[in-house]
């Protein structure tokens, strides 16, 4: 592939990852165009449910170089997020190449036989058809179709079925009897909204996964225990482990073993997940965390959840629904809730119906998602990038980041593609190296979790930078045990990290 002569970007999707992708590649001096099918930019961020926000700590989810302002509330409340990309965006000069209430409708090759894309797109009611020399394709890792499973004798159900999408204030639960379907964040921040005013809540749990804390023992933010390099090397070995990873997973895995086990008995008795005498459902879940960890429903939950389960305010139950009734549904396990309104916090699909069957084909979405080239190109779809809709990690809007920095990079002639053949059998590697062990589910050909360092190394490698961004006298040590944030990573996505390395060496 070749891009020496890309000069025109089209971007689709104004979130995190598109309004990052447009900062930098205008910062290269490209001619982007954002389109965004919503009226506000922020995808995500721009219109999410009730008390919605971010779930992890702030300096752990903002840009690498534009911090969030110091007064800023831990956990980032949804609006205050959306306000702060707006800045952003207002700061390095993106929202004027934002199209705002612009829908593509079709993304198709150019008929002329140039390389490059062409795409049709829908604005104040109009039709209209344009060609840019690069795609970026920003659209989330599930867009924006919800996902409603369908239930025997839904149709008869005489209360409300709404996705948590539609759940935007606690008056639409006041005094009412709720079911929440799901065990995501999405899910128990529903349960948490609900039992504030509800006659009564419950949530209807399928498989439980592994929770985690905001502080580890009700102490230590829980990146001390996660996103550091020790944490990387004991974890089930990466694509592309190094040797000294192999030799830890040998000689040390009785260590390894017993670090992961450990680790499950903390979040056991922290998070309450035992059953009890008095009906409390058994909330452990049946995978090693160490294997939990990359599905990726994992979720950051708010501390108060698990006591009000515990304690019986939220009705937590480890089922399935079975049927509908008139009054409200009947249960896999043999009980019946009587129920006014089921919330279904049940996730999203991916939605890229603007694709003809041709660039469809290729993507080869399967019933565990795609796999792309390190989780950005498909070999067989030359000039179309996907930035932060295959990739999900902890620290997303640091990973869309990075894979912004490497695509100007690419662009810039710093590195390049391999050819065809061999993007396409590390795909294949990929693919049988998830399925051999990471838990199956939709969004499995996206997974990295906490292999992000290991990803993130290699997209800094790629183009040539230091993938050890630690400074000062213990850097070393720093490298071990101290979390990675996005303002590690700061010179690197600003552009500036030539100039840096050279200084330090």
């Amino acid at each position: 592939m070749s891009f020496e002569n890309v000069k025109t970007v089209g971007i689709i999707g104004a979130g995190v990852s598109g309004i990052s992708t447009a900062k930098i590649l205008l910062g290269e001096g490209f001619d982007c165009t954002v389109f965004e099918r919503s009226g506000e930019l922020g995808g995500v961020w721009a219109d999410g449910y009730s008390n919605f926000g971010v779930q992890v700590q702030k300096e752990l989810y903002e840009f690498p170089d534009w911090p969030l302002p110091a007064d800023t509330p831990n956990f980032t409340p949804g609006p205050i997020f959306q306000k702060y990309l707006a800045a952003y965006c207002n700061e390095f000069g993106v929202s004027s190449h934002i199209r705002l209430g612009t829908e593509v409708t079709r993304v198709s090759a150019r008929e002329d036989g140039q390389d490059g894309w062409r795409i049709k797109y829908r604005e104040d009611g109009e039709e209209h058809e344009t060609k840019f020399d690069l795609l970026v394709i920003c659209v989330g890792a599930f867009s924006n179709q919800p996902y409603l499973p369908g239930f025997p004798g839904l149709g008869q159900f005489e209360g409300e079925s709404i996705h948590n999408s539609a759940f935007k204030t606690r008056d639409q639960v006041a005094g009412k009897r709720v079911a929440v379907l799901g065990y995501g964040k999405s899910a128990t921040d529903a349960a948490l909204e609900a039992v504030a005013v509800a006659a009564e809540t419950s949530i209807i749990v399928r498989t439980p996964h592994w929770p985690v804390p905001r502080k580890l023992a009700g102490v230590l933010p829980f990146k001390w225990g996660m996103l550091h390099r020790m944490t990387s090397a004991l974890l089930p070995l990466y694509q592309r482990s190094s040797g000294l990873e192999h030799t830890v997973h040998t000689l040390g895995a009785p260590l390894v073993w017993l670090y992961w086990r450990l680790t499950q008995v903390l979040l056991y008795f922290q998070c309450r997940l035992g059953g009890s005498s008095d009906n409390r459902p058994d909330l452990v879940p049946s995978v090693p965390i160490e294997i939990g960890a990359f599905d990726h429903t994992t979720m950051v939950v708010r501390p108060e959840f698990f006591g009000l389960v515990r304690n019986g305010v939220i009705g937590a139950h480890q089922t399935e629904i079975q049927e509908f009734t008139k009054t409200g549904v009947i249960l896999r396990d043999g009980s019946q809730l009587d129920v006014d309104i089921v919330i279904f916090a049940t996730g999203w699909r991916t939605d890229y119906a603007f694709f003809d069957d041709e660039i469809l084909a290729k993507i080869n979405i399967e019933d565990d998602g795609y796999y792309l080239y390190r989780h950005m190109v498909q070999p067989d779809l030359a000039g179309m990038i996907f930035i932060g809709c295959n990739a999900l990690t902890y620290e997303s809007i640091l990973t869309y980041n990075l894979q912004a920095r490497w695509l100007a990079e690419l662009l810039k002639g710093k590195h390049g593609l391999p050819d065809r053949a061999t993007m396409h059998h590390e795909i294949e590697d990929m693919k049988a190296w998830k399925r051999e062990w990471m838990p199956a589910n939709h969004a499995r050909g996206a997974s990295i979790g906490l292999h992000q360092l290991h990803y993130h190394d290699e997209l800094l490698r790629d183009f040539g930078a230091n993938p050890k961004r630690k400074k000062g006298l213990f850097a070393p040590l720093k490298e071990l045990i101290d979390p990675y944030e996005p303002n590690d990573y700061r010179s690197i996505v600003s552009g500036v990290w030539e100039q840096e390395e050279i200084r330090r060496v």
